[in-house]
């Protein structure tokens, strides 16, 4: 039986009492003007009018207004009780009994509806705290702030608690434990009993209880597990009173969303240390190709001027000392050898300058890109049967050496793969210098190539050629668009920024 508690404080208490009161002096009434009668046959219906007060009392307070509101009426009942013989006192005493027991009975029965009603309330007041967790692992991915989060949801603030919460050590992640309280001051360590429940948790993965199984318990520990991964536990302990099923499912459910939340938290850590580790690889990917193509222009210009110093002055020479010579009083078969010779030195002098320009044009380096690009367009039209034009438009403005080499590359690149495989009739150079941006686009009217998706602008098949081009394009900070078809021709443009005076 409940313990009871008397609703003093309720004014519809005392109204039934006043009510208990009003009967039993119109009971006594009744028997002064000996309308009633110990003989009469309904000489008990006025005790049995108590019973409407009782049982509502009862409907409204259970059995803490059924019991007092009962002995209440028997208290006032007590004078008039006493003044007839045995037989009667005794059917009254029945009276009474039947009374008190029949607002016992529905009392007994309004108690445990409420209890239920309270239970359930209770549940829905945690899963409204729960779905607040929910939101609250949703909304971050900050452990601590997680976890105590979950402990303020998941204590009652109309009880003495103390619950906490055990994150096990695992890579990159330290452990980690939180405690916390309502209605008392929460403790620095968990006490001996609290310490062993989550060790053997942590150990056994499975839920622990102060008391053995099937008994109500003051202590619980629930395991956080996903799968086969134990990530640490919660724990909960009721000081004033036993912790029932109800509550321990609901404690479970905490312990499941948290173990969600707990492997999204080390999967997102894990996964933001691989993508820290993949943006540092990345960094050191495209520190070597800018230095590796720094090496790759370097060595171009040694290789340029070693040509042109050595080589070149080498083949002038012989060619000059040919010419010196003259035929003479050669034979005719002599001279015609002779004539061979310096025709071929004469195109060896020739492709060896091409080369040395082609490594490292002095043009570039002495005039800057637009003619270095003219250079190019010129020595094309001159090999092949293109028709090649060079349009520039803006105000020209020259960059630092470094961006006029990658810019000159990207051109000297696309031009070539125009010559070797485009199959084109005609080619446009384009430089447009415009708010702030450099433009150069590369269009010819070749057979075209087929892209993967038109939609991207670095999907394409791309030989070595065009992926050289990407890579000078992200040193340059720019960005580079192909568009291109079969039969359609194609189009390179690169787009950076031109730098801003002071």
């Amino acid at each position: 039986m409940s313990r009871v508690n008397i609703p003093v404080r309720d004014y519809r208490f005392w109204i039934i009492q006043l009510l208990i009161v009003l009967i039993n002096i119109g009971h006594l009434l009744l028997e002064e003007a000996q309308v009633l009668g110990g003989e009469w046959p309904l000489y008990f219906l006025s005790i049995s009018v108590l019973l409407i007060p009782v049982v509502y009392s009862a409907l409204i307070f259970g059995l803490r207004g059924a019991i007092p509101t009962g002995l209440w009426a028997l208290v006032l009942s007590i004078p008039e009780i006493s003044s007839h013989n045995w037989t009667t006192r005794t059917g009254i005493l029945i009276q009474f009994g039947i009374v008190i027991a029949i607002g016992i009975v529905v009392g007994i029965r309004v108690d445990r509806e409420a209890a239920a009603t309270r239970a359930a309330d209770q549940a829905n007041l945690h899963l409204s705290r729960l779905n607040a967790t929910a939101a609250a692992v949703a909304a971050s991915l900050d452990l601590e702030h997680v976890l105590r989060g979950t402990l303020r949801a998941t204590l009652d603030d109309r009880k003495r608690q103390v619950a906490w919460i055990r994150t096990l050590a695992i890579p990159n992640t330290s452990g980690l434990t939180i405690i916390d309280a309502s209605r008392i001051e929460p403790p620095a360590q968990l006490d001996q009993v609290q310490e062993g429940l989550t060790l053997a948790a942590c150990l056994t993965g499975s839920e622990q209880r102060e008391q053995p199984e099937g008994a109500d318990a003051h202590t619980v520990v629930f395991a956080l597990k996903s799968g086969e991964r134990t990530f640490g536990v919660i724990g909960l302990t009721q000081t004033d009173d036993v912790i029932l099923r109800d509550e321990r499912n609901v404690l479970e459910a905490v312990a499941n969303q948290l173990s969600v939340a707990l492997n999204n938290i080390f999967d997102h850590a894990s996964t933001r240390e691989a993508l820290s580790d993949l943006a540092e690889a990345k960094q050191n990917l495209e520190t070597y190709i800018e230095l590796a193509t720094e090496a790759q222009e370097a060595e171009r210009k040694r290789l340029s001027r070693e040509l042109h110093d050595d080589v070149l002055q080498s083949l002038a020479v012989a060619k000059a000392q040919l010419d010196a010579v003259g035929p003479g009083g050669a034979t005719e078969d002599t001279r015609g050898r002779l004539l061979g010779v310096q025709e071929i030195l004469a195109t060896t002098i020739g492709s060896v300058r091409r080369y040395c320009k082609d490594l490292r044009p002095s043009l570039l380096d002495d005039l800057g890109l637009i003619d270095a690009i003219s250079w190019l367009v010129s020595e094309l039209r001159a090999r092949t049967a293109l028709s090649v034009d060079l349009v520039v438009t803006g105000p020209r403005q020259r960059l630092c050496e470094r961006d006029e080499l990658l810019i000159f590359r990207v051109v000297q690149e696309a031009l070539h793969n125009v010559e070797r495989h485009a199959e084109a009739t005609s080619v446009r150079v384009g430089l447009d210098f415009c708010d702030n941006k450099l433009t150069v686009a590369v269009e010819d009217n070749g057979k075209g190539m087929r892209l993967k998706s038109e939609s991207t602008k670095r999907s394409w098949e791309a030989g070595l050629g065009l992926r050289g081009m990407d890579e000078r394009t992200k040193l340059l900070k720019g960005m580079l668009v192909t568009k291109s078809g079969p039969g359609a021709g194609t189009k390179i443009a690169l787009m950076v920024d031109l730098p801003q005076d002071d």
